[in-house]
């Protein structure tokens, strides 16, 4: 384990932003819920770092106003600091985001329902495409326990806050993947192509965003294993973009079910009511998921997992997303 150094930064959030519902979003998305140690603790979560792939611990806690964070690991706090609002989406203005409400009654109630809910993201596009591929097929539970394993033999071991958390293998560990018990030989040689993408630069978030909504999520489907599903998520919700809707089954039966036109808007309606969310659609998106699985849609409770794998909730005339 790497010596301890620690230092601290804070964010305070611009427009309304509930702590307690970013915890809770952490606490159950299978990807990032081994972050989570209980409420009584401060937020651990170990990243790597942008760029360098650098593993950096960092304990978060809320303190009054602003997120306040201890980092160990790296000396580059203010690199750590953009990461950390970067995965809560506080690197963007959300004083506009209740106006949504005023333009759309219906999304009014999630957003009382939810108050101050913004998306949690992935900590990296580089996570999010391993993700991508470890979850391939199986349930999210499976490959929460496969990704347990990985980090244990791959990962790196950081103390902060008092407790200790795991950081991902990063891209050079990845490479050195042979097997894993649980993972099929396909998703092995594939993780290792997501590693060699991210040492070419390909799951760089700075340059993802600058390509765009088109050319970002494009660039990633020459990595083997990846296909439009993944591509857009990686984009998405790697990157941390805040104005694209996206285009997946349970976003678009959501967004259908909660104005009474089913699960399959036809695409102009839906061009019509997501033109409403800008510029916060891909936050609508989150919204929309989360209301979703907590049953806050009337018509879509139990239906969530059948939606998400296509049987059900596709647009008229598209394609289903392929996840691969």
């Amino acid at each position: 384990m790497p010596a301890t150094q620690t230092a601290t930064f804070a964010i305070v959030p611009e427009g309304p932003f509930s702590w307690d519902a970013a915890c809770d979003v952490v606490a159950h998305f299978s990807p990032i819920s081994r972050h989570w140690a209980g409420s009584g603790d401060p937020l651990r979560v170990a990243l790597l770092l942008d760029g360098t792939f650098e593993p950096v611990a960092v304990a978060l806690r809320w303190d009054g106003d602003r997120l306040a964070g201890e980092v160990a690991g790296t000396r580059d706090i203010e690199a750590v600091s953009r990461q950390v609002a970067r995965i809560f989406s506080l690197d963007h203005d959300g004083t506009g985001f209740a106006e949504l409400g005023r333009r759309d009654p219906e999304f009014e109630r999630l957003l009382a329902a939810f108050p101050g809910l913004r998306p949690v993201c992935f900590t990296s596009p580089y996570e999010c495409a391993a993700w991508a591929i470890l979850s391939a097929r199986i349930s999210m539970r499976q490959a929460a326990a496969i990704q347990d394993r990985l980090i244990a033999g791959f990962g790196t071991r950081l103390e902060v806050g008092g407790g200790e958390v795991w950081a991902f293998p990063a891209p050079e560990r990845l490479a050195e993947l042979t097997e894993l018990p649980g993972l099929a030989a396909i998703k092995v040689e594939r993780l290792r192509g997501v590693a060699a993408a991210a040492l070419d630069g390909l799951l760089d978030a700075r340059r993802l965003r600058a390509l765009g909504p088109v050319d970002g999520p494009a660039s990633l489907l020459s990595i083997a294993g990846i296909g439009p599903f993944w591509s857009s998520g990686i984009y998405l919700r790697g990157c941390g973009i805040v104005d694209e809707f996206a285009d997946e089954p349970l976003s678009i039966a959501a967004l259908g079910a909660l104005h009474g036109l089913g699960d399959r808007p036809d695409p102009k309606t839906l061009a019509r009511l997501t033109d409403a969310y800008r510029p916060y659609r891909m936050w609508a998106t989150f919204l929309l998921r989360v209301a979703a699985s907590r049953g806050a849609i009337p018509g879509l409770a139990g239906r969530e997992m059948a939606i998400r794998r296509g049987a059900i909730g596709r647009p008229t005339g598209r394609p289903p997303g392929r996840h691969r």
